[in-house]
This record gives C-alpha cells, sequence and structure tokens, in this order.
C-alpha cells in the first residue's frame, strides 16, 4: 500500500464504494489517537507533537452517503492516518427545515 501524504492536514476522497479519510498527525503516538464514528459522523483526536509544542487536533466529518460502521477501518504509518469508510446506500436522508411557531 502507498503511503498517501495529504495536501492539507485532513483530505477526503472517493474511491470506488468507500470514502478515505487522510490525516498529518505529525509525532503523534498511535495511542494518543482517538477515531470514533457517532450518529453518523466521523471524529478525529489526536495529540501531535510538533517543534517543542504539544497541541490537539480534532475533527468531525459527516458524509453524504451511507455508511456500514462496521467495516471503517483505521490505520497509522509514517504520521499519517488513513481512515476507509464503506458506503452501502446511495444517500442519506436530507436535512428538513423544521419551522419555529
Amino acid at each position: 500500500m502507498t503511503t498517501h501524504h495529504p495536501q492539507h492536514e485532513v483530505e477526503l476522497y472517493r474511491e470506488d464504494d468507500t470514502y478515505v479519510v487522510v490525516a498529518e498527525l505529525p509525532e503523534a503516538e498511535r495511542e494518543a489517537i482517538d477515531v470514533d464514528w457517532t450518529e453518523g459522523h466521523l471524529n478525529i483526536a489526536a495529540e501531535v507533537n510538533t517543534d517543542d509544542r504539544r497541541r490537539v487536533v480534532t475533527r468531525r466529518l459527516s458524509f453524504p452517503k451511507e455508511i456500514d460502521p462496521d467495516g471503517i477501518t483505521a490505520t497509522y504509518e509514517d504520521d499519517v492516518l488513513e481512515v476507509t469508510l464503506p458506503i452501502i446506500g446511495e444517500g442519506r436522508p436530507q436535512a428538513l427545515r423544521i419551522d419555529v411557531e
């Protein structure tokens, strides 16, 4: 597998029937990276050490297609976190605006 180094801190792209999230997390320890799927959102949190500074990176991503939460995988290699999310449906229910009376 070729390691992809993102142009930005976090990138999202689609490969066939899978979304791929790639996050550059320089100097993060694997144990300091938390990835979870909650209510249709991917959450990433990591403690990153750069230039003698410690910072916390957090990202919350949503997806336009339905995801199989049991098929989500994550790997961390060469300071890059890669999360794959298999697509199982054509779409999620669209947002519905509710008028307040």
